[in-house]
């Protein structure tokens, strides 16, 4: 059985949303949580997921605010303020790089000359590997020859693959103004 206690005794006692509010403040938690329902799409079953409010104003949410705050700091740090892009650009080669591109554009006109002539280009296209190779360890990004190989730009396809099952599809009403509805004296009608 519980005592009996007079109105300024139980005034005097501790709120239990106060209580909750300043133990979520101390712990950095959201105090003004949003209630979402997340469904497994495997299971169908649905849960409760919290979700910070987010609010930036530190009246609302304190701990929020916060993390607000250092969001937008971390963002003025990347340049998100800037008023046009800063744009990074390439470094120019140095001089073992310029001279790796010099040999391998030599190797590969020894190289298309010898497949216009009909001669056996086994041993330069090991050597343009290597220079590829070398040239990839010297930091230049990309193929040296990336424009040769297709002669145009890479395109994906649209098209579905055949071994994907197809779609699936609804069944096609025959109407064309939207649902028909039956009253209860047995009219039918359509809304507009």
């Amino acid at each position: 059985m519980t005592q009996r206690t007079t109105r300024a005794e139980r005034l005097a006692q501790p709120r239990a949303a106060d209580a909750i509010r300043m133990l979520a403040e101390a712990s950095g938690g959201c105090i003004r949580p949003i209630q979402l329902r997340r469904t497994s799409l495997d299971t169908g079953l649905a849960e409760p997921v919290m979700v910070p409010c987010g609010s930036p104003l530190e009246s609302v949410c304190p701990t929020c605010a916060e993390r607000c705050k250092s969001l937008r700091a971390e963002q003025c740090r990347d340049g998100w303020h800037c008023e046009s892009e800063p744009i990074d650009q390439p470094a120019p080669p140095d001089d073992w790089q310029s001279w790796l591109l010099e040999k391998r554009a030599e190797f590969q006109k020894l190289r298309d000359q010898a497949a216009v002539t009909g001669q056996d280009t086994s041993e330069l296209d090991e050597l343009l590997a290597e220079l590829d190779a070398e040239l990839a360890k010297s930091g230049i990004r990309g193929k040296p020859d990336s424009a040769r190989k297709g002669g145009t730009k890479r395109k994906r396809s649209t098209r579905r693959r055949q071994d994907a099952p197809d779609l699936p599809r609804r069944k096609i009403a025959p109407r064309t103004t939207g649902k028909v509805y039956t009253a209860p004296d047995g009219k039918t009608f359509r809304p507009c």
